[in-house]
């Protein structure tokens, strides 16, 4: 077997597997993070100084209420949802390339955006209030989800064959595609203008109850994939070399790309859409250690949470009080990125 995939016997079970340069890049990017995180509760249409930010956060100082509520009710949330939100995209993102064994697959490519999004639309646009506000994650979940499952029904043959996995979710997304233009062609145009700034990826309604929820699917579908390096690196060589080595590939390619799919459909309900996270990010850590699964995981999740988080600081920061949605920031970021990535793929 490879050098890359090898690894001793007594650290088979650790969750980390890399080099220690793996380690370094990784508590940069944990150093990087933290400083944005900290830049991000200064910045807005509510200015506030890092000073009095830091001391609100440990409480050692009374702020004028305005500013706690600033702080704790709309800043902290959002950044952490960020984050959170970032890093199951990128997971999300990670798994499908690696099932697929194609470096330009999405997130979104089982249909689970597309579902998302028009069960979103859906309620915005034509039946807003039937259902609360603190529903709405759980009915864009479910949409998601239950697309996903309609596609993955649609592919198994034996087992999940990645060919028809992308030939039927890309038909489906386009037929989901054409339903949301449709809705938002003849809808109100209020309900659909609040519609679009969710689909733009804005975290501008980001509270407590999406970082719990998001929270939890990340420990659920995200925290297990830390165990699963072995597993995906033995996919990438191969089925026929995965089951030499006693692999079961149905359903490890079964259960992994479930956890693609609820990772995504948790995002995608809570943050809205942000595709070019899951695509970019992926890329972005394999600069750094290559298809080594061990390390790929988590330096993958710390710059899918990283763009995110820069895509919403700086729509918040550029044209105060305006807020640019946070999806439509990283994409202007992400595109040249995927341009400069199918040149290098077409040069190969």
């Amino acid at each position: 077997m490879s050098g890359r995939l090898t690894t001793p016997r007594r650290f088979a079970w650790l969750p980390w597997v890399g080099r220690p340069i793996d380690l370094l890049s990784s508590l940069a990017l944990v150093l990087v993070l933290l400083g944005m995180a900290a830049y991000s509760l200064t910045v807005g249409s509510y200015p506030m100084s890092l000073a009095q930010a830091w001391a609100q956060l440990l409480g050692g100082e009374q702020l004028a209420s305005a500013q706690g509520n600033v702080l704790w009710e709309l800043r902290l949330p959002r950044i952490l949802l960020a984050i959170l939100g970032g890093a199951a995209m990128a997971l999300a993102g990670l798994l499908m390339q690696s099932l697929t064994r194609n470096p330009l697959a999405a997130p979104g490519l089982v249909g689970v955006e597309a579902g998302a999004s028009v069960t979103m639309l859906l309620i915005l646009v034509i039946w807003p209030s039937a259902l609360p506000l603190q529903l709405y994650p759980l009915a864009a979940l479910v949409g998601g989800l239950a697309v996903a499952v309609f596609v993955v029904g649609l592919s198994w043959r034996r087992g999940i064959a990645p060919l028809r996995l992308i030939l039927v979710g890309v038909g489906l997304t386009a037929m989901l595609g054409a339903v949301a233009d449709l809705l938002i062609t003849y809808g109100n145009i209020d309900r659909v203008e609040s519609a679009l700034m969710w689909l733009g990826g804005s975290l501008h309604r980001g509270g407590w109850g999406q970082v719990q929820s998001l929270t939890l699917w990340l420990l659920i579908a995200g925290l297990p994939l830390l165990f699963c390096h072995r597993q995906l690196n033995l996919l990438q060589l191969g089925e026929g070399v995965a089951l030499s080595r006693g692999l079961n590939v149905p359903w490890v390619m079964g259960l992994l790309l479930l956890c693609s799919v609820m990772l995504t459909a948790a995002a995608v309900a809570n943050v809205g859409v942000m595709t070019f996270v899951g695509l970019v990010a992926p890329h972005l850590a394999r600069q750094l250690c290559g298809d080594r699964h061990g390390a790929l995981i988590p330096l993958s999740a710390l710059f899918g949470a990283l763009l995110v988080l820069l895509g919403d600081t700086l729509g918040r920061a550029l044209f105060p009080p305006l807020q640019l949605p946070a999806g439509l920031v990283v994409a202007i970021i992400g595109a040249p990125y995927l341009l400069v990535l199918l040149a290098r793929q077409r040069n190969r």
